[in-house]
């Protein structure tokens, strides 16, 4: 008891070194970069399709414009630029460039006029503690902040701040918010985004919200749909300040202007970054950005976008441990590590799909951890049964010894799991061929050598029959003293004509050894070596017998007794070398039109009432 006990304990601390493993990757972060590496593929393979042309246009200061006007660029070239822009009708305009400081001659020009615009927003950053243009009206501030992945990628929109909770004032608005806001502002249509988000109306993203498990989700935060390439139109400052650009195309349109030549450094990894092999997309800028978060919050506010939603991490994680324990019991139960494997391979397949259909139907779930969970939890279970195995290996040498073939230890190793119950042999009924062997007076020879010499003599003659009873498929079951007991058909089942057959064969090569080294133990001075062979087919009773300190292989039945009694009757009736005794039950399965018999008819055994016909094999 004391030792299940401790076996039960070692085979959970397994498990819990597992759990422990699968914790420490899950909260080191590694668990989530990958799901982010997944997020980031299905985003880059699925991009997200608007029905409608974008309402947001990006005009963007380029290396063109750089080498024209100069850097920083004069406030007046900018002022020109917003002024054109509201001759187009735009409809907001976003001076996506921190002007707390003005630049050139054109500065108080600038920042009068932007703070008399209803349509111009004003950026300020929190977090780099940079203000925007000084004595701006709250009511059109933004900041610019945007929430940064630990690999550096752009993936969630801070579209707001919590200003009720935290008694913040008026300009705490979202560049993206902003510019709806001034938009409908503009266009007198009702902005209820923002109360969308205090309703929680739409799905906001939390520290452990998919993929994620250590970020800050402070605020109201989503996912960013970037949709398909080029989809934002991005003209350059020179277009529009030589009136290269139509005003029909900037009418209505929601304006940001900003850096995106390269060398400005104001740009960013996107998802599809991961996955470009044109450097010259692999980073967007981040007007492009603003852009995008613009779109999609103008579209989820007219429910026109499809939202990428998480399921709530409590059930999420329910659902996780559900799905690693239903695989590690499959596991456990299965009894054969190549089904086991294809059982893993095959619930991965199926995770695998369910994550990409429930991405295409608007839900990031967690991919990672289920796979490391089942990986870990598998492997665990398969590394306890190889050693289960190595140590039912090791009792099934113990058991049977090196007395069968290489075959048959092949076979037996292989019905393993059908012959072993709890590491022992069960008890089970098998038809089986039995030879028993002795050998003949072994006690006048023992009296005339020493105990080495007595020892060296009987294993010349054992050495060969044990090759030669294993190389016709037996086993030698047990020595007794100067004999042996063999058995044909067991622990392997076998035909009674296999087995018969095989015993038979097998007495006749034994016969045959003998006469082999009669000439050299002659020649030696040494007494030949002289058998009696039993050989009867019936049904025993087989399986392991006794404790954990001392099992053997054990075969029980009156077939046993009778071989025997066969090897013991008429001691003295020798015609040769080696007298083979055998019952007419086994003669009846073998080919014994092979062998020249002579019947010895109907004979007393010790143990049996009825008689026994007997054939000696001369």
């Amino acid at each position: 008891m004391l030792k299940n006990f401790f076996k039960k304990l070692i085979d959970s601390s397994f498990y819990i070194i597992a759990l422990g493993g699968c914790t420490f990757i899950g909260l080191s972060g590694v668990s989530q970069n990958i799901d982010l590496l997944v997020f980031d593929s299905l985003n880059t393979k699925f991009p997200k399709k608007y029905l409608f042309d974008s309402p947001s246009v990006v005009v963007g200061i380029s290396e063109k414009d750089i080498e024209k006007y100069g850097w920083p660029i004069d406030d007046k070239y900018l002022l020109e630029t917003i002024q054109k822009l509201d001759e187009a009708e735009s409809s907001s305009i976003v001076l996506d460039l921190y002007r707390n400081v003005g630049v050139g001659n054109g500065a108080k020009s600038l920042a009068e006029y932007s703070r008399s615009n209803k349509k111009v927003i004003s950026i300020f950053n929190v977090a780099e503690g940079i203000s925007s243009i000084p004595e701006y009206p709250l009511n059109r501030m933004a900041f610019n902040d945007m929430p940064i992945d630990t690999d550096n990628v752009v993936r969630r929109d801070l579209v707001g701040v919590d200003r009720k909770k935290y008694n913040l004032s008026e300009e705490f608005v979202s560049v993206p918010m902003r510019m709806i806001e001034i938009n409908q502002f503009i266009n007198k249509k009702k902005f209820d985004l923002e109360d969308k988000f205090y309703k929680k109306e739409i799905p906001l993203i939390k520290n452990f919200s998919g993929g994620y498990t250590n970020v800050d989700a402070n605020g109201f935060q989503i996912f960013i749909n970037y949709p398909e390439k080029k989809y934002i139109p991005i003209y350059s400052l020179h277009e529009i300040l030589e009136d290269k650009i139509s005003q029909e195309k900037l009418r209505n349109k929601m304006i940001v202007i900003g850096a995106t030549a390269p060398s400005l450094k104001d740009v960013f990894a996107v998802p599809s970054s991961r996955f470009e092999t044109d450097s010259q997309n692999l980073l967007i800028s981040g007007a492009e950005i603003h852009a995008h978060r613009a779109n999609q919050l103008l579209a989820l506010q007219n429910n026109s976008s499809i939202k990428i939603k998480t399921i709530n991490p409590f059930i999420e994680l329910i659902g996780i441990i559900f799905y690693v324990c239903l695989i590690s019991i499959f596991i456990e139960k299965t009894k054969k590590i190549n089904i086991g494997l294809i059982v893993v391979l095959s619930s991965l397949i199926f995770l695998s799909l369910f994550v990409y259909f429930a991405f295409i139907s608007g839900y990031w779930i967690e991919f990672a951890l289920p796979v490391i969970g089942v990986i870990s939890f598998s492997s665990v279970s398969w590394l306890r049964k190889a050693a289960d195995q190595q140590k039912q290996k090791a009792l099934m040498q113990k058991l049977l010894g090196q007395t069968t073939s290489p075959e048959v230890a092949e076979e037996l190793w292989n019905q393993k799991d059908s012959l072993l119950e709890n590491g022992r042999f069960p008890g089970t009924e098998l038809p089986v061929t039995i030879l028993f062997s002795d050998t003949v007076s072994f006690s006048s020879v023992s009296e005339n050598m020493n105990p080495t010499e007595l020892l060296d003599w009987l294993n010349r003659g054992m050495e060969k029959f044990v090759k030669i009873i294993s190389e016709n498929g037996g086993m030698v079951n047990k020595f007794t003293g100067d004999g042996f007991l063999a058995v044909f058909g067991a622990p392997v089942k076998k035909t009674y004509e296999q087995s018969s057959n095989e015993a038979l064969k097998t007495a006749i090569e034994i016969r045959n050894a003998i006469e082999e080294i009669k000439a050299d133990l002659e020649d030696e001075g040494l007494p030949l070596i002289k058998l009696r062979i039993g050989i009867h087919s019936g049904k025993i009773i087989t399986g392991s017998m006794g404790g954990s300190e001392k099992i053997e292989y054990a075969l029980i039945g009156d077939s046993v007794n009778v071989a025997a009694r066969l090897e013991s009757l008429k001691k003295d009736n020798m015609k040769n070398n080696c007298r083979i005794l055998v019952s007419k039950e086994s003669l009846n399965y073998a080919n014994s039109t092979k062998y020249k018999l002579e019947e010895w008819g109907p004979c007393k055994v010790k143990g049996r009432e009825s008689l026994v016909e007997v054939f000696e094999i001369i």
